[in-house]
């Protein structure tokens, strides 16, 4: 795609005096590009926003070669998400189908899986049963990694539909926080006018008391495929299967799932690389 969408950022920082961890992610470029790729309708581009947000407020401790893979399938309504969250700050996502109906709640499974490589480094699954992303992405939290927290999503489109705000905050109880303190100190604060509570944020503040930034990094959607890689694909399925895409579409169209990039492969194109295929 030709059209450059602005790259979104992740501010981890400590709130109210030292006793929560505050992660703020603003995501509307990234999830503007994805839900463009995709040509998603109305309640699909919501959710799918709404799960790359989350995706990246789960991904906070992912770092360096490190990968966060979420998953969520649900069966009311029916429809597929899953987003790659990268430790060097690169995401890409994919939803099907295109159209879904706009309702915030959804029956089904969410799983998360932090790899290095090939090599599985915790995998998290929880249900999720009439919840909106925002319930599911806390119950999660709690079940699958003991962590207690106040999560906040907020997705919205303008009037063609395209992503015009996407952002997400999540606190989360230290060790010198008891619950009952987690409590009184966060809910208040966190449920009041999101806006208003991430423009507060930006200027360094939270419930009324100040934050103190840790850290902060860009989130850019960026997909690894490539013209390589698909070229790769191809030699693998041989020379047969080479000579029947030419002989029956008179050319191959590979689109990737996760960017619906599409590689056009024309007849002297898989020619040249069914030569570079050993016969037999």
């Amino acid at each position: 795609m030709d059209t450059r969408y602005p790259d979104g950022q992740m501010v981890v920082a400590l709130g109210l005096a030292g006793r929560v961890r505050v992660l703020a992610v603003e995501l509307t470029g990234p999830a503007a590009e994805a839900v463009a790729r995709h040509e998603l309708g109305p309640g699909a581009a919501k959710r799918c926003a709404e799960g790359m947000v989350a995706s990246c407020l789960l991904a906070a401790h992912v770092k360096g070669e490190e990968r966060l893979t979420v998953d969520v399938q649900s069966k009311s309504p029916p429809f597929g998400f899953a987003c790659e969250v990268n430790g060097d700050g690169t995401l890409r996502a994919r939803f099907g189908p295109a159209d879904v109906r706009d309702q915030a709640e959804f029956f089904g499974m969410i799983s998360a899986m932090k790899s290095l490589g090939r090599q599985q480094l915790y995998r998290g699954i929880a249900e999720v049963e009439g919840q909106a992303v925002e319930g599911a992405l806390q119950r999660f939290l709690l079940e699958s990694q003991q962590v207690d927290s106040r999560v906040r999503l907020l997705a919205e489109l303008d009037g063609t539909g395209a992503v015009r705000f996407a952002a997400g905050l999540l606190v989360e109880r230290l060790p010198g926080c008891d619950l009952e303190e987690f409590k009184e100190l966060v809910d208040q604060p966190v449920r009041e006018d999101f806006k208003g509570v991430m423009t507060a944020f930006a200027f360094g503040a939270m419930g009324g008391q100040p934050v103190e930034v840790l850290g902060q990094s860009p989130l850019a959607f960026r997909c690894n495929c490539s013209r390589l890689k698909v070229t790769q694909t191809l030699r693998a399925l041989g020379r047969d299967e080479m000579q029947s895409m030419i002989d029956e579409q008179g050319g191959a169209e590979v689109t990737c799932h996760y960017c619906a990039e599409a590689y056009r492969f024309d007849v002297p194109a898989l020619r040249a690389i069914m030569a570079t295929v050993a016969t037999g």
